[in-house]
């Protein structure tokens, strides 16, 4: 059990609390507490709002002591618990004249499971729990409808259903991640880069991946050669890396990228860069007498020589400053969607469990007030915002905000946020046939969640960690209950916990064609499973999380840092071997899938078509297998020319020697289980179909 909380902060008097666990007792003997105040014991609350606790001399309308809950004529008093409370028990009357009063119970939802009116003559004795009612209650509504006359509470008690503490929940999930019977291989396209975090290709090259790297580098990779190139360098307005000294983790960076839609024409970029502190900034939330860890800064860079391998830059301006309280949880991802629009994500601010006043790392956590950014609207920490970068009726005059934002207008709401209560957003994207935003959110200490994002949504940190009820714990570690939690909060599609990982990867649902069999799975992954540098890669199709199965190896082998999708809509694999944004381990890796026969097929993804030292194509290739024959024979049934951006991928084929070399195929074997082989195969000629016969097998896995 944790310790009981006082309510001296509420400057009780005489209250007569029996602080059990997750009990509050009072018989409201506050000090005149009127509009709105809250009787709290660990990890469970009573929060009063439209009434007042106060003595208004008239000996009948009090149950016990010289003070009670009273609700004037006309008002209605509302009394909400969280989370929903298993036993209640409260006396209810109306003064002399009023006849026309009423309480409810009400669960989560909103329903009523029990409505009770008052009467002036007597005490109403009002006994629920969950076992009567069938569930628990969220809330009281005390309306008072007469013209004249209190309606009064008196004497309440209160049960949870336990203490956070007693539910704490050690396996959130239980079920393991499990292999999948899909498998793919990793293929190096590019190394020696230092800690890569988003690979995108920009509109009207479709021969190039452009890759962010954490040092303030963006990469242009050719990907039929390999080569890369520093495209634009913006390291020199970085914070200096390295928040526990130097070659030490760091979240803050060169953090995300994103090309307009009309990139070929405009040469507009967009970047996303942490930066030193200082100036003041946009958004803020550092109090005056303190100081920002640094300032996240969206730039536009209008570039030319885009078709080259460094970039000029003809202009540059900044659209949008922001304070960010510690080092971590900066999120970072910049996406433009199929509405033209810039989407932008914000972590919390960083520190830990979204709140003032833990220490973390040795220093007290600032910025994040006593009920954190994420479920503060008034600031875009812990939100998705979405601008017009074309724009200018935005505070500072160099964006828009978009007359269709879910709270353009707002006086109360930051008109550009889109959605909130989120932690660290570090990636989302959209998918690329039916613009589904799809938003990955790095959880505290046990969940990791996929979202599917609507607007205006509330996504639930920090009252939430995935679908769990997330207890802060004060200056101890936050951790996940069983309890319930009320709000109107999206759920995730898919989520793990930490028996899987540390840190989720958001990736991109998968629209390529060279592996069919994962058409509209979103891939991701987790950045190392216990931390040691053993990221991992799944995939979904938003029921099961499954592991991707990997030829030659049970792991990536590295940290997993990103993921990046080339013109082809193919698939990227980003990570070091480091963990840090230091050295130059870091490499960019293509997801490829091997061939595979499924007993009368041979499907092919890819395949060099070699004439002397060149390579002439790359086509996608369907062999069918010859019924009877012996030794193997596949004809060739379908074949689709590729572009070069597929070369290496799998299979090649010497047109002098009519060798067709295929070091990966995958077989299906019992239940789920693949077996991969290396085979060689030779041209017969003189046929009036292309046929090759089976010449040998090894296997590879």
């Amino acid at each position: 059990m944790k310790p009981y909380t006082t309510l001296s902060s509420l400057m009780l008097l005489a209250a007569t609390l029996t602080l059990q666990a997750a009990e509050i007792t009072t018989g409201f003997e506050l000090n005149n507490t009127s509009g709105s105040f809250a009787l709290t014991d660990t990890g469970f609350s009573a929060t009063f709002s439209g009434g007042e606790a106060k003595s208004a001399g008239i000996f009948s309308l009090y149950h016990t002591g010289a003070n009670a809950w009273m609700i004037s004529p006309g008002a209605t008093g509302n009394i909400d618990f969280n989370p929903p409370a298993q036993e209640l028990t409260v006396f209810f009357r109306t003064q002399s004249g009023n006849n026309s009063s009423t309480l409810e119970l009400l669960d989560s939802d909103g329903q009523i499971l029990g409505s009770f009116p008052g009467t002036s003559s007597n005490w109403t004795e009002i006994n629920a729990s969950t076992a009567s009612l069938g569930k628990p209650v969220a809330k009281i509504i005390l309306r008072n409808q007469s013209a004249s006359g209190y309606a009064v509470l008196d004497d309440l008690h209160v049960i949870a259903p336990e203490s956070p503490a007693d539910v704490r929940l050690d396996d959130p999930i239980p079920a393991p991640v499990r292999k999948g019977s899909i498998r793919l291989r990793l293929k190096p396209v590019a190394t020696e880069l230092t800690a890569p975090n988003w690979g995108a290709s920009a509109p009207g090259d479709s021969k190039h991946l452009y890759v962010s790297d954490q040092d303030g580098k963006l990469w242009r990779i050719d990907l039929t050669t390999g080569n890369k190139a520093i495209f634009l360098d913006l390291s020199n307005l970085l914070v200096p890396l390295g928040a526990f000294g130097t070659g030490t983790f760091d979240e803050r960076g060169f953090l995300g990228f994103a090309f307009h839609p009309q990139y070929a024409g405009n040469g507009l970029l967009y970047t996303y860069t942490s930066e030193p502190a200082g100036e003041p900034s946009d958004f803020s939330t550092i109090p005056p007498d303190s100081s920002a860890n640094h300032r996240s800064v969206i730039r536009e860079w209008r570039l030319s020589a885009i078709d080259s391998d460094q970039a000029t830059v003809e202009n540059v301006r900044i659209l949008m400053t922001v304070d960010q309280p510690q080092f971590n949880h900066n999120a970072g991802a910049l996406n433009f969607g199929q509405d033209g629009m810039l989407y932008i994500a914000l972590g919390d601010g960083g520190g830990a469990d979204d709140r003032d006043g833990q220490a973390f790392i040795g220093n007290p956590i600032i910025g994040h007030g006593a009920d954190g950014n994420g479920q503060n609207t008034g600031n875009p920490l812990g939100s998705l915002l979405r601008i017009d970068p074309a724009g200018n009726n935005s505070n500072n005059g160099q964006y828009g905000i978009p007359g269709d934002n879910p709270f353009a207008g707002s006086d109360t709401v930051l008109n550009e946020i889109y959605a909130y209560g989120f932690r660290n957003p570090f990636r989302f994207s959209f998918d690329a046939i039916s613009g589904a935003l799809v938003l990955a959110d790095v959880g505290q200490n046990d969940i990791e969640e996929v979202n599917l994002i609507q607007a205006g949504g509330n996504y639930g940190w920090g009252l939430k960690e995935g679908s769990f009820r997330f207890e802060p714990n004060g200056n101890e570690a936050g951790f996940v209950t069983s309890e319930p939690v009320s709000g109107n909060f999206i759920d995730p599609v898919v989520q793990y916990d930490h028996d899987e990982g540390t840190a989720i990867i958001g990736g991109f649902i998968y629209r390529g064609s060279a592996a069919p069999a994962l058409q509209q799975t979103y891939l991701f992954g987790d950045v190392a499973k216990t931390g040691s540098g053993d990221g991992r890669i799944f995939y979904s199709d938003s029921t099961e999380i499954l592991e991707v199965d990997l030829t030659g190896r049970d792991q990536p082998g590295f940290w997993m840092l990103g993921f990046g999708q080339d013109p082809d809509r193919e698939l990227y694999v980003l990570g070091n071997t480091t963990g840090t944004p230091f050295d130059t381990t870091g490499a960019v890796y293509k997801r490829v899938p091997n061939a595979r026969f499924d007993t009368a097929f041979l499907e092919i993804p890819a395949v060099d078509v070699l004439t002397g030292n060149d390579v002439s194509g790359v086509y996608r290739a369907r062999l069918q297998l010859v019924d009877g024959s012996n030794p193997l024979r596949f004809e060739l049934t379908q074949a689709e020319k590729l572009t070069e951006n597929y070369r290496g991928d799998n299979a090649s084929f010497n047109q002098a020697t009519g060798e067709l070399n295929l070091p990966f195929i995958d077989i299906a074997g019992t239940g789920n289980s693949v077996s991969t082989y290396a085979a060689g195969l030779q041209l017969i000629p003189d046929l009036p179909v292309l046929t090759f016969e089976l010449k040998q097998t090894t296997l590879v896995k």
